[in-house]
C-alpha cells in the first residue's frame, strides 16, 4: 500500500496501468498452458464419459454371454381343481430345461419326525439324573446324560442342541395354567431316512419322562405323468430337467415349461440400446463438423478409433464353431444402420428364436460340447481361444491328461487332480473340464465356441479393466499425468509471475523516488535562478 501511495506522484504516468500491462503480457504464455490444460481437461472427460458407457455396455453384454444367462423359460402351474386355492408347487428353471407339459399329483409331503414331552411349570423345572438315547435312522445315534449340572428341562434342551446330530430341541408353551412348557424335538432332515426315536430312563417327580410323537418322518410322494415317486424332500432338482420342483401341498395340476421368448427379446433389447449409446458417443467425440470444422473432443485419437473399429467388427463379424444355420446377426433380424448404430427386426428374432434357440443362444453366448461321454465341459477363462480341441491320458513314470488343437501333433500336459483338469498354457490355456477316467487312451474332444457376447465382453475387459491396462486405461493415465504436469507448469508460471510484478513495482517505486530527486533539485535550482534574475533586474 506505501508503494501504491506514490505510483505516477512525480512521474505523472499511470505506473499501476503500466505495470498491469506487463504483468498481463508476460502471462501470456501462462494463458497458453491454460488452453493446452482445458483442453486435456476435456479430453478426460469424455474419456471418462467413455468408460463408464462402456461399463453400462459391458453389465448388459454380461447377461448374454453365457447359456445359462441367455436363455429363459418360464415355468407354469395350473391346479386341476379351480376351487383349490392351495399352491401345490413352486418350479424354478434353468437353461437346459426343455419345454413341455407334465402331469403332476402330489399325495403328500415330505416331513421330519417331531416329539414333544407333557408340560412343566418351569423351562428350569428339575428332573432326576439318567440318561436319554437318541436314534435317527437307522444308523446316527447319540446318548445324553442327565446328571447334577444339567437336571433341569432347560439343561436337558441345552444338551441336546448339543450333540450336533440332525435334530433340534426348543420350547412350546401350550398356555396350560400350571404346565404349560413342554420340550419339542424336531428333527431336522426330511423323510424316512431321519426318523428319530427316543428312549429314556430319566423321572420327573414320581412319573418318568417320556416323548410323544407328534409328527411322523416320511417321503414326500408324488407321480408325475403317471410314474409314481417317492423323495426324502420336498424339493425335487432331478425328475425334469433343468426343473427344481419346491413341494408346497397336497394337489393335482400340470406343470407348463416353455422358453421365455419375451425375456431373451428384452435382453437384446437392452443390448442394442447400451450398444448405440456407445456407438453414437463415439461419433460425436471423433466427429468433423464440415461446416465449423470443429472436430470432437476425441477426434484423431487413435485408441478410440481403434476402439470404434471392435465394436463394429464384433457386431458384423461370423461366429464360428456353432452348430445352425444362424451365423450373423444379420440373420437374426440385428443390423446395423448408416451410423453405425443397430436396430432390431422384432419379427424376424422372434421366428429365429422359434426356430432354433440353441443356435441363437450360440450366435450370443459361449458353449461348450464334447464327444466323450467320460469328459465334462465346465468352463473357461478369458485367456481361453475357441476352437476344438483333442483330449488324450498317457501314462508312465506318471499319469498325463493332456489337450491338443484338432488335429496337431503336439499335446501339452494340462494342470490339475483327481477328476478336474485345466489346460495350462497355449490357446487351450484355462479351459476347464472333468474327466471320469484316467486310463490310458484317447477321449475325444472338446468344442468351445465364443459368440457376439463373450467376444464383446473380452475385448471390453481390455479396455475397462485398470489391472490389465488396455489401451483406454493407458489413454487415461497419459492425460491425467499431463493436467498434473500443467498444472505444476502453472504453479511455477505464477511464482515467476508474481516474482515480475514485484520487481517491476520496485523499479516503478524506485524510479519515482529518483523522480522526486529530481523535481526537488530542479526546485531548488529554479528558485535559485530566479533569485538571480531578480538581483539583475534591480539592478
Amino acid at each position: 500500500m506505501a508503494q501504491n501511495a506514490i505510483y505516477g506522484l512525480n512521474s505523472n504516468m499511470d505506473t499501476q496501468d503500466i505495470i498491469n500491462k506487463m504483468v498481463s503480457l508476460e502471462a501470456r504464455s501462462m494463458d497458453l498452458v491454460e488452453a493446452k490444460k482445458n483442453i486435456e481437461e476435456q479430453k478426460l472427460a469424455s474419456f471418462q464419459e467413455l468408460k463408464s458407457r462402456l461399463h453400462a455396455f459391458k453389465g448388459v453384454v454380461g447377461t448374454l454371454n453365457t447359456k445359462n444367462r441367455f436363455i429363459e423359460n418360464q415355468s407354469v402351474f395350473s391346479n386341476n381343481s379351480f376351487s383349490d386355492s392351495n399352491k401345490v408347487v413352486d418350479i424354478t428353471t434353468t437353461s437346459s430345461a426343455s419345454s413341455g407339459t407334465y402331469s403332476l399329483i402330489v399325495n403328500n409331503l415330505a416331513t421330519e419326525s417331531k416329539l414333544i414331552t407333557s408340560g412343566y411349570a418351569e423351562t428350569s423345572s428339575a428332573i432326576s439324573s439318567g440318561t436319554i438315547t437318541i436314534v435317527i435312522g437307522a444308523s446316527a445315534s447319540a446318548t445324553v446324560t442327565i446328571d447334577s449340572s444339567n437336571a433341569t428341562v432347560d439343561g436337558l434342551r441345552l444338551a441336546i442342541n448339543n450333540l450336533g446330530i440332525d435334530l433340534k430341541a426348543s420350547f412350546l408353551n401350550d398356555g396350560d395354567a400350571t404346565s404349560p412348557y413342554r420340550l419339542l424335538i424336531s428333527g431336522t432332515q426330511t423323510g424316512s431316512s431321519g426318523a428319530v426315536t427316543m428312549s429314556t430312563n430319566i423321572t420327573s417327580g414320581s412319573v418318568t419322562m417320556g416323548f410323544q410323537t407328534t409328527q411322523t418322518a416320511k417321503n414326500a410322494s408324488l407321480s408325475l405323468d403317471g410314474v409314481s415317486i417317492t423323495k426324502s424332500s420336498n424339493t425335487v432338482t432331478d425328475v425334469i430337467n433343468g426343473a427344481a420342483l419346491k413341494l408346497q401341498s397336497a394337489g393335482s395340476g400340470t406343470i407348463s415349461l416353455a422358453t421365455d421368448t419375451e425375456a431373451i427379446t428384452t435382453k437384446v433389447k437392452d443390448f442394442i440400446e447400451e450398444y448405440n449409446k456407445v456407438t453414437l458417443y463415439l461419433n460425436e467425440q471423433l466427429s468433423l463438423n464440415t461446416e465449423t470444422q470443429e472436430p470432437g473432443v476425441l477426434f484423431g485419437n487413435f485408441a478410440v478409433q481403434g476402439m470404434q473399429r471392435m465394436l463394429r467388427s464384433s457386431i458384423s463379424t461370423e461366429v464360428t464353431g456353432i452348430k445352425g444355420d444362424y451365423k450373423y446377426l444379420s440373420q437374426v433380424g440385428i443390423t446395423t444402420q448408416s451410423d453405425g448404430s443397430l436396430i432390431l427386426d422384432t419379427d424376424k428374432f422372434s421366428d429365429a428364436l422359434i426356430d432354433d434357440i440353441t443356435n441363437i443362444s450360440e450366435l450370443f453366448s459361449s458353449n461348450g460340447s464334447v464327444t466323450n461321454t467320460s469328459i465334462t465341459y465346465v468352463g473357461f477363462t478369458r485367456d481361453t481361444e475357441p476352437g476344438t480341441y483333442d483330449i488324450r491320458v498317457t501314462s508312465g513314470a506318471s499319469t498325463f491328461v493332456q489337450l491338443s488343437n484338432s488335429g496337431a501333433s503336439t499335446f501339452v500336459t494340462t494342470s490339475g487332480s483327481g477328476n478336474f483338469y485345466a489346460g495350462s498354457s497355449g490357446d487351450s490355456n484355462g479351459l476347464n473340464f472333468r474327466i471320469s477316467s484316467l486310463t490310458p487312451g484317447n477321449y475325444g474332444q472338446i468344442t468351445l465356441s465364443t459368440g457376439v457376447a463373450e467376444i464383446l465382453n473380452r475385448k471390453l475387459e481390455n479396455f475397462v479393466n485398470a489391472s490389465l491396462n488396455g489401451p483406454l486405461v493407458s489413454e487415461l493415465d497419459t492425460i491425467k499425468e499431463s493436467v498434473d504436469d500443467f498444472n505444476e507448469t502453472l504453479l511455477k508460471q505464477a511464482e515467476r509471475l508474481l516474482e515480475f510484478e514485484e520487481n517491476l513495482k520496485e523499479r516503478f517505486t524506485n524510479l519515482e523516488v529518483v523522480m522526486g530527486r529530481l523535481n526537488s533539485q530542479r526546485d531548488t535550482f529554479s528558485s535559485a535562478l530566479s533569485g538571480i534574475q531578480n538581483i539583475f533586474n534591480k539592478k
